[in-house]
């Protein structure tokens, strides 16, 4: 997954190998580079967490604002034995799960996950085009599905 990107060709889902052309994709160390994103982005798009851990499960999570506070991620995981998503999605209680700002969550995460030694990918939805392709690239179904769709419907547009 270590896969290096163009700034100017456009980018692909993980390794799925889906082609983006407009969406913004953070794929890099944001402590080393400035993500083309804002903290409005919060209420006006939605910022997906894609992470493949050692033992390949895969998580797709969504930032919040937890209690219209905290910044954490929710979302679900794909048990990788199973090929199935869980029941419903959670918001995960982790240590590194919260932030003060869009920066400061990016940031605990991809610190944790470094030590973890697992890939993470970050997808910027600006439309629910953008929202769509990513649900269907890695197949989200069920009440996540209607969660993310929920979530843009309601308070995104």
């Amino acid at each position: 997954m270590g896969m290096k990107f163009s700034e100017v060709a456009p980018k692909t889902i993980s390794t799925i190998g889906f082609i983006l052309f407009n969406m913004k994709v953070i794929d890099y160390d944001v402590s080393k580079r400035i993500p083309p994103i804002s903290e409005s982005d919060i209420d006006t798009k939605i910022i997906i967490s894609h992470k493949v851990s050692s033992d390949k499960n895969i998580f797709v999570d969504y930032m919040i604002h937890d209690f219209g506070v905290i910044l954490r991620f929710r979302g679900n995981m794909k048990n990788h034995a199973t090929n199935e998503w869980l029941v419903g999605a959670i918001t995960w209680s982790d240590d590194y799960n919260n932030g003060k700002t869009i920066m400061d969550l990016l940031l605990k995460e991809q610190a944790e996950m470094k030590k973890r030694g697992w890939s993470t990918i970050y997808y910027i939805a600006e439309s629910l085009d953008d929202l769509m392709i990513i649900m269907n690239t890695f197949n989200i179904t069920g009440n996540y599905y209607d969660e993310l769709l929920n979530r843009w419907n309601y308070h995104i547009e």
